[in-house]
């Protein structure tokens, strides 16, 4: 069976196709955990109404504490051999869970990631039968230089057993997926992820949504829990990537903070990529080449800055427009 936990708040206009979708699906050995955070719309009561037509669907109410508390919440409650976990405003394709679960199954994978599509409110997506979806072994270079497979806690199934001493950290403003996704790759001794670039997972972006809205001040975040709670065990083949992932965090925050003239940030930041340069030094996982990049990016903020136009030339944009309204 698979727990299906999905973190829910003021979402009354998207709720009702989430759940359809979910209820929907061709695999049915699904329990629907819907964990309302203390929504003031209509969400319970659309809750409520769904849950009378079909019994798998659990409701847990709580006050509202944040979209990690709900889940770790949801996972409490969880009696699945699989863990989903799916956002309230996103919808899945009719053969997400069987998919994945074949995957699981048929391939001996500790995770398996599907594809995902972004849509805006003025989209329609037609949805059809896939006759043969088509997965791949990744390895952790693969796994960590892919967007979705390295950043998200949905669009894949996870065994519960392989994540039940780990949770989200409510702390965490910006990353939380990524930080949980990264905590739970770092506990297998030999992962083994399958992929497919099949989009099974339908994600909505919202104007308002935190993702869009997050500051560089948020990306301090991660490397900040990774300081005071990483901890290095060779034996668990991935577990650098967390120390890469908060280096990359911390780098990206100084990158802001100099471009805001904020020096309390650029202070904290080189404070931080201090100790997590010198612990990717000291890694064995990771290789000389990457261990030189980081040093000099840690020492010059100007190649830093180099590498990170040369992935994303738009950032020329985003400079452009804080020294705009700076100017203003």
């Amino acid at each position: 069976m698979i727990s299906v936990i999905i973190p829910i708040y003021n979402v009354e206009q998207y709720l009702e196709r989430c759940i359809r979708s979910i209820l929907q699906n061709t695999y049915k050995e699904l329990e629907v955990i819907c964990v309302n955070d203390g929504s003031t719309d209509r969400c319970l009561e659309i809750l409520q109404s769904l849950a009378e037509e079909d019994d798998r669907i659990k409701i847990i109410e709580q006050a509202n504490q944040g979209v990690q508390t709900a889940r770790n919440n949801g996972f409490m409650e969880a009696a699945g051999e699989y863990i989903a976990f799916i956002d309230s405003a996103d919808w899945i394709h009719p053969q997400y869970f069987h998919s994945l679960v074949e995957c699981m199954e048929k391939k001996q994978a500790d995770i398996a990631v599907c594809g995902c599509r972004k849509f805006n409110e003025s989209e329609v997506i037609a949805v059809s039968f896939i006759p043969h979806i088509r997965y791949c072994k990744l390895t952790d270079e693969q796994f960590f230089n892919n967007y979705y497979a390295r950043h998200m806690c949905w669009g894949r199934l996870y065994r519960k057993k392989d994540i039940e001493n780990i949770g989200f950290v409510p702390d965490v403003r910006m990353g939380d997926d990524t930080l949980y996704n990264l905590m739970a790759i770092s506990k297998l001794k030999k992962p083994v992820v399958y992929m497919t670039e099949t989009p099974l997972y339908y994600y909505f972006q919202r104007s308002n949504s935190i993702v869009r809205t997050a500051d560089y001040k948020k990306s301090m975040d991660i490397a900040d829990w990774t300081v005071k709670n990483y901890k290095s065990d060779l034996r668990y083949e991935w577990s650098w990537m967390l120390l890469m992932q908060a280096v990359k965090m911390a780098l990206s925050c100084r990158y802001g903070a100099i471009l805001h003239e904020d020096q309390e940030m650029v202070c904290r930041s080189n404070k931080d990529l201090k100790v997590l340069v010198r612990r990717i030094m000291q890694n064995k996982q990771i290789p000389n080449k990457e261990k030189l990049l980081h040093l000099i990016m840690r020492l010059s903020p100007r190649i830093y800055r180099c590498f990170r136009i040369k992935d994303d030339p738009t950032m020329k944009i985003w400079e452009a427009n804080i020294r705009s309204t700076k100017a203003h």
